[in-house]
């Protein structure tokens, strides 16, 4: 064989090989993303555990109940980070057939976490950065399109959040203050609740609630001004993250100083609170002086907005 024919044939056969090598994925890092499209995690927390699992040839736990955090440069890191000492970083295998991901946040409320469940802390609060939060089940197959990508979790909110909004017919400025609701009985202010996991549906459910502490104090809202001419329902600016469960129902009452003189209402629920729900009373005040409940709207809450209707996430 002339030299001029062996170098062409070894052209060849590198270009080949090249070509082979490119069909074979190197190695991908498992890594978590947060791009912030809506309410990004970590505008409220730095920090959350997941529980990652694996079926290639046979079930492996990949991240048995890591500790993820959020770095302002890198991102969310589950390695090389203080508080990770011990986790290993993970990568996309591409002899598996499907992932399993779940998780819990802040990492302070996460009580207990496993392959298909978990435990949080749950308080009723006033402030959003003091509540609790879940993943939706998070199940990628070997073909969707997040396989070898970053994984995206949807998180929702463990708590239920309420809130008034008041509409006033008035031919002047409304002011109303010292706003109180009076439950029918009492409500968990601490506690834990479980969830689970079936990857059948997928689907994540509440399992059970234990109650630490309850209290039958009324619930107050900040105060609001009400301007003239406004037709829709105004909301207080002091929402309550509670903790779902079912004591919601039954006979409410709503008081409050309108314009100096004390108003209220009573009326009745007949659900309970569900986790990651918003409800809004609304009540409407009018010349006659009459208070009316005009009845709750609810829906899954993004954020600080319950009219959004999607889950917080950040994907």
């Amino acid at each position: 064989m002339q030299t001029k024919d062996r170098l062409i044939l070894l052209t060849i056969l590198l270009t080949g090989l090249v070509a082979c090598r490119k069909e074979v994925p190197s190695d991908t890092p498992l890594v978590f993303t947060d791009v912030q499209t809506k309410v990004g995690l970590s505008s409220y927390y730095e920090d959350f555990k997941v529980w990652g699992y694996c079926l290639a040839e046979s079930g492996s736990d990949i991240m048995p109940g890591y500790k993820v955090f959020h770095d302002a440069a890198l991102g969310w890191c589950y390695t090389e980070h203080s508080g990770t000492d011990g986790q290993e970083l993970q990568y996309w295998s591409y002899s598996a057939s499907l992932y399993r991901f779940h998780a819990g946040a802040p990492l302070a409320k996460v009580a207990a976490i496993g392959q298909s469940s978990l435990t949080l802390d749950v308080n009723a609060t006033t402030s959003i950065s003091e509540t609790s939060l879940f993943t939706e089940p998070c199940l990628i197959k070997r073909g969707d399109p997040a396989f070898g990508s970053t994984v995206n979790l949807a998180f929702v909110y463990a708590n239920a959040k309420l809130n008034l909004a008041f509409k006033c017919a008035s031919s002047k400025d409304v002011s109303i203050t010292d706003i109180k609701l009076t439950p029918p009985s009492v409500y968990a202010t601490s506690g834990q609740l479980e969830l689970q996991y079936d990857w059948d549906r997928p689907a994540v459910s509440v399992k059970a609630l234990s109650v630490k502490s309850e209290s039958t104090e009324k619930l107050a809202f900040g105060d609001l001004l009400v301007p003239t001419g406004t037709t829709q329902a105004v909301q207080t600016a002091s929402p309550w993250y509670l903790i779902p469960q079912d004591s919601a129902k039954g006979q409410w009452k709503m008081s409050a100083s309108i314009d100096g003189l004390t108003r209220e209402v009573y009326f009745t629920i007949s659900k309970g609170w569900e986790a990651g729900r918003s409800y809004l009373f609304r009540f409407e005040f009018t010349n006659e002086a009459r208070l009316v409940f005009l009845g709750s709207n609810e829906t899954l809450f993004t954020g600080e907005a319950p009219e959004d209707g999607g889950n917080h996430n950040f994907s």
